[in-house]
């Protein structure tokens, strides 16, 4: 098995807690993963982007139109990180917007792209931990059913990365961002 996953945003929303959730959770599904940052001013909340991979690979880096996945924290890091999304990929866009502008959609449609816009912001605020977005997205995105993971892996995967005090929200935002995705066309 081999999966290209690009998460994108910008510093202090939780990219780099969100990929490694995401190796650690293929690692104990017995598969080889790895990963490669980038960050400069992520400190002052400039462009975070973490490259995993999942299988054997002899790069850690993920080419144009490579990536099978893009999970994006922040919606203006979608639009910037695209071009890495191969045909037929699937995105997560963390936004409070309904739907993308027409043009997007018209590229996303013509490159059978499936688009999905999940409010994290939202479901982390209204759960008092406005910092978690990250969470909300990765329970979003384990309602896909992407090999190899579940809602029960990354679930795992979060308590046991957890810290003790932030446990309990995280899992209630998870178990949020997971319900979100109920009901919608797969």
């Amino acid at each position: 098995m081999k999966l290209e996953i690009l998460c994108a945003g910008i510093g202090g929303r939780g990219v780099l807690l969100a990929s490694t959730i995401l190796i650690e959770a293929a690692i104990a599904a017995g598969l080889k993963a790895s990963a490669s940052d980038e960050y400069g001013m992520s400190q002052r909340g400039g462009s975070v982007v973490s490259l995993v991979k999942i299988g054997d690979f002899k790069s850690p880096l993920i080419g144009r139109e490579n990536a099978g996945i893009l999970l994006s924290f922040e919606e203006s890091e979608f639009y910037r990180n695209l071009t890495f999304l191969k045909r037929d990929g699937r995105v997560i866009v963390n936004t409070h917007k309904d739907a993308l502008p027409g043009e997007v959609e018209r590229l996303l449609k013509e490159r059978n792209i499936r688009a999905y816009l999940v409010d994290g912001d939202g479901i982390a605020k209204q759960k008092g931990m406005i910092k978690a977005s990250n969470i909300a997205i990765l329970g979003y995105f384990s309602s896909l059913r992407i090999a190899p993971y579940s809602y029960e892996n990354i679930k795992q995967t979060i308590v046991e990365k957890t810290k003790g005090k932030f446990l309990e929200k995280n899992l209630e935002i998870f178990e949020a961002g997971f319900r979100q995705a109920e009901g919608r066309d797969q």
